[in-house]
């Protein structure tokens, strides 16, 4: 039987490349998983307001997911800021299992990680100089992407699963410790439910 997912994200950007990673890691650990959506959009304020109203409807309804994957900017707060605020929002009696990761400065960094396979998979090797801000990184990634001849539609967003399949993740972990807690955990608690599967 599917292991239930569900991914609770800041926006499309972080829904795509949260769905990307599960699939990716959920392969490596011979696991089937059932992946929902519970909200992509709207920003930090809209996300911890609707993830206390679907918190709320969860434990009323006894229904959890097996896993909960939270992603959202680090943006200027910091990731270990982003990180309190959110899981001061979580309650551990309704979603015991979670894995959050807070991409520091923003998601489009952890896209461009590891450029040697995103060049390898993608025909072009990003510029990764004098990069600071996010709209910086967002920048970089849509450049790398039309520099393929893609057509960018939602700033890159629809290339995540092609880029983090074809990610060396030990490589792209050593360039940004965010991803790599993240991956870290997500491959954690994997492994832990499949232990409990009898697998």
């Amino acid at each position: 039987m599917a292991l239930r997912v569900e991914l609770f994200c800041e926006d499309g950007a972080h829904e795509s490349s949260a769905r990307a990673l599960v699939v990716r890691a959920a392969g490596e650990a011979g696991l089937a998983v059932s992946i929902h959506t519970a909200t992509a959009s709207g920003g930090m304020g809209r996300l911890k307001r609707e993830l206390r109203a679907f918190q709320a409807t969860v434990a009323r309804r006894a229904g959890a997911p097996d896993l909960l994957v939270l992603l959202a900017d680090a943006n200027a707060v910091g990731a270990t800021a982003r990180r309190g605020e959110i899981e001061k929002v979580l309650d551990p009696s309704v979603f015991p299992r979670v894995v959050l990761g807070t991409p520091d400065p923003c998601i489009e960094r952890w896209m461009l990680a590891d450029p040697e396979s995103f060049g390898e998979a993608l025909g072009v090797q990003p510029d990764l100089t004098t990069i600071a801000r996010s709209v910086d990184w967002k920048a970089r990634l849509v450049d790398a992407l039309e520099a393929t001849g893609a057509v960018v539609m939602q700033g890159g967003a629809e290339f995540a699963e092609e880029i983090f399949a074809a990610m060396d993740l030990y490589r792209a972990g050593r360039a940004d410790p965010t991803l790599k807690a993240f991956t870290d955990g997500l491959r954690g608690e994997l492994r832990a439910m499949r232990r409990g599967t009898g697998d």
